[in-house]
Parts: structure tokens; C-alpha cells; sequence
């Protein structure tokens, strides 16, 4: 888009496109997301040792590989703009229903702190059915079939299959 086009549309020149914007945004949370996952890395590190054979060695690769990778994409939208990539930034910026955004965060941070108190099973039903509905979804019959039978099936995928047990929570006495 061009500075007459927008000029034309009335929009502000003084302000960054909301493309550059939008990227500078999710590379900021990409960082700031790798530096915790690095920091907790180091947190397992410290219990279980650093060597590769101990746990916490390749949840630091990962760690530093993401704020190394999550520092560039900051540093590419920041100074080496992409023109192309904030063309195409600014397009879905403008198709994004951020109601739905919001919601669908609000819902994650509350399924986090659900898992505790409720336990996986019904934290994970309940969280399903709501991001569904948020999603736009409105074959509830399939919706609650779907809620119901996945997290059953994970649960016991990873706690007879795998040994990792899941919060059992509000169903720990029929579990």
C-alpha cells in the first residue's frame, strides 16, 4: 500500500501500519514467552543437572533456540522491516475478530488455573465447550461428545500408557 493510498483512506501517517505493529507485537511475546521457558528450563536444570544424559539439557536447547530465533524475528521487524511479510500482517490484522482473540486468551489463562482444583477431565471439558462456542461452533451435540470423550482418552493415555499423572481433581475418587 502505497502513501497516497493511505492518504486516501485518511489514514494517519504518523503511526506505524498496524502490520509493523502487529509483528513487532508478536515478536515481543515471543521473546518475553522464550525467556520464560528459558528460565524455567534452568529451573529443571538446577534440580536435575546440566549434562546431556540429565533433564534439564534439552529444555534449554530448546529455551535458547527459542529467544535466539524470537530475537531475530524482533530485530527483522524492527530494523529489516519485511515489506511483503507487513503487507500481509496488516491484511489479517484487518480480518481479526479480536473479541474472539481475548476471549480465547481469557480461556486459556483460566484453564490453567482450573487444572489444579477441578483436574484435567473436567477443566479440560469445560474448556472445550467454551472455545468452541467462542471458536463459533454451534453443534453442541458434537461439541460435548467431543469434550467429554478426548480429555477421557488423554487421561488415560498418559496415565495407564505413558505413567504421567494428570490432576484427577474434583473426580480423584472415581479415578
Amino acid at each position: 500500500m502505497t502513501e497516497n493510498d493511505q492518504q486516501a483512506r485518511g489514514e494517519d501517517q504518523s503511526r506505524p501500519p498496524h502490520g509493523r505493529v502487529g509483528a513487532r507485537a508478536a515478536a515481543a511475546v515471543i521473546v518475553a514467552g522464550s525467556a520464560v521457558i528459558l528460565y524455567e528450563a534452568f529451573g529443571i536444570a538446577l534440580d536435575g543437572g546440566f549434562g546431556p544424559q540429565q533433564s534439564g539439557f534439552f529444555p534449554i536447547i530448546v529455551g535458547v533456540g527459542l529467544v535466539v530465533f524470537g530475537l531475530g524475528f524482533l530485530a527483522t521487524t524492527t530494523f529489516w522491516p519485511d515489506a511483503v511479510l507487513l503487507e500481509h500482517a496488516a491484511e489479517e490484522h484487518r480480518g481479526i475478530n479480536w473479541v474472539t482473540v481475548w476471549l480465547a486468551i481469557a480461556g486459556l489463562v483460566a484453564y490453567a488455573f482450573l487444572i489444579p482444583s477441578l483436574g484435567y477431565i473436567v477443566a479440560t471439558v469445560l474448556f472445550i465447550i467454551a472455545m468452541t462456542w467462542v471458536a463459533g461452533s454451534r453443534r453442541w451435540i458434537l461439541n460435548v461428545a467431543v469434550a467429554i470423550l478426548f480429555p477421557i482418552a488423554v487421561y488415560f493415555l498418559f496415565t495407564e500408557l505413558l505413567g504421567v499423572r494428570l490432576p484427577a481433581g474434583l473426580l480423584e475418587t472415581v479415578l
